[in-house]
């Protein structure tokens, strides 16, 4: 997605419903910090550590982007993971035929490298934000044989190897598919360049899917030996036709190229809003989780952001446990490790600043959904189970501060790692009378919760502005 595009994406399932919010439960209500600066450098090492593999969790960058110290901190202490949101794309990396220009997108590569990140691929092959030369009127032939290949060499090579993931294609599939159709349904479905010409005439051009195994096919021969190789698209997630196509076409990409399933995987981009319906539930995501484990791949969510009808705090609190849903749905799957956050703050939102989208306010700071996002992540590396599924709202889903989870009218203990109730204030300004688990905050400046830390760990200073019980 792109800024330039905010029109492009009609979002059919998608659709802002003005209406009162569910009352929400969240972690940062049970001791999770809500306040204050957010570090989640080591709390992303812990998290990889508990996985087993690492775990990347970031945002888009563009060099022209302003502020730059801002971005500099942000993505030295809160994302960890860069992707391109343009610099990547057809019409900046080969705007004349044959020509490969990699300069924006090595120096967002290079922005991620300097800042500790690490870095994943987007994209290279779209119907959109393509060069001048492009559509053209190029044959199918020459499209898959000589065009797509040579300018997905040019990129991923020119990339190295420590990409963490490609979005190989992008968008291919239609809104308008329906259950039983066949992959190349499916990809036919979309009405576009270069399954069909695009002078509007509808007439057919690559009648395959050839196009979509030549940028496999060579996306494997030059990517990393652990580099990930994606389908990304936008809409899916759950139990439904786009999803199950989806699917479908990564299933008959490794039958017609012989990649391995683990190196394969499907970017969820998830560009959400916040009202009942118009996402995935975490149960919706969990199943659709684990039958890509059951194939061997990977799972990723590649461009989240949610759109709130006004910035209140029932909705912001809403975005939170929505946000709070999506990354525990991939920290729990064991086939999980990629959480791009589209958009790094409000401002700078393709969905536009009004609409709110993002962690980060306009001025940068932390909205509720990064401190639930930070407790979240804090939660998982800590070795506790997962929490209910929060934006089902409290008569659902109530997280209590006892680390007591009550769902329906069953409640299980230990879901959660909390903290008991605060009671007094201290003169530097944390309360007393309260425990932080491991990996909670313990203090800082501006912190008003718990000083004192569970047995085994000890409040040990980051920066001015966070210290974290750790062992």
């Amino acid at each position: 997605m792109t800024k330039l595009l905010a029109s492009f994406v009609a979002l059919a399932i998608f659709a802002v419903v003005a209406r009162a919010q569910p009352a929400v439960s969240l972690l940062i209500d049970n001791g999770y910090a809500s306040t204050g600066s957010i570090n989640l450098a080591p709390i992303l090492q812990n998290v990889s550590t508990k996985k087993g593999q690492a775990f990347h969790f970031g945002s888009t960058y563009d060099t022209y982007d302003a502020d730059q110290a801002w971005f500099t901190t942000t993505f030295q202490t809160f994302y960890k993971h860069v992707v391109s949101e343009n610099g990547c794309k057809w019409d900046a990396t080969e705007p004349t035929q044959g020509v490969s220009d990699l300069t924006e997108c090595l120096a967002t590569q290079s922005f991620a490298t300097s800042n500790g990140n690490t870095f994943r691929g987007h994209n290279t092959f779209w119907h959109e934000q393509t060069p001048t030369w492009l559509p053209g009127s190029f044959t199918a032939s020459q499209l898959t044989g000589t065009i797509i290949p040579q300018h997905v060499q040019q990129e991923i090579q020119g990339l190295g190897s420590s990409v963490t993931s490609w979005d190989v294609v992008n968008e291919v599939v239609g809104d308008g598919v329906s259950n039983g159709m066949t992959p190349l349904q499916c990809v036919q479905n979309k009405g576009d360049w270069p399954t069909v010409t695009a002078d509007g005439s509808g007439q057919p051009l690559v009648t395959d899917l050839s196009f979509i195994y030549a940028a496999f096919n060579t996306a494997f021969t030059y990517a990393g030996a652990s580099t990930r190789l994606a389908v990304n698209d936008y809409n899916t997630g759950g139990q439904d036709a786009k999803t199950a196509c989806v699917i479908s076409l990564i299933q008959n990409i490794q039958e017609n190229t012989n990649i391995p399933y683990d190196r394969l995987a499907i970017g969820f981009q998830s560009h959400l809003m916040a009202s009942a319906g118009n996402f995935y539930t975490k149960q919706e995501l969990a199943t659709t989780f684990s039958t890509l484990a059951a194939l061997g791949v990977n799972a990723m969510i590649t461009e989240m952001d949610i759109e709130i009808n006004s910035d209140n705090n029932a909705n912001l609190r809403y975005q939170a446990a929505i946000w709070g849903d999506y990354i525990d749905a991939c920290l729990y799957a064991s086939n999980c490790n990629e959480f791009i956050n589209w958009d790094p703050r409000d401002d700078l939102s393709w969905r536009g600043t009004a609409a709110a989208a993002t962690l980060f306010d306009s001025n940068g700071n932390p909205k509720p959904a990064a401190y639930e996002v930070a407790a979240r992540l804090q939660n998982y590396a800590a070795g506790n189970a997962e929490p209910c599924s929060t934006s089902s709202g409290t008569s659902v889903c109530t997280i209590t501060g006892t680390g007591t989870t009550t769902t329906g009218t069953t409640t299980t203990t230990g879901t959660t790692t909390t903290i008991g109730t605060t009671t007094t204030t201290s003169s530097t300004g944390g309360s007393t009378g309260c425990v932080s688990a491991e990996y909670v905050q313990c203090g800082g400046i501006g912190w008003t919760g718990c000083t004192a830390c569970a047995s085994g760990t000890t409040c040990q200073v980051l920066n001015a502005y966070y210290s974290q019980c750790l062992t």
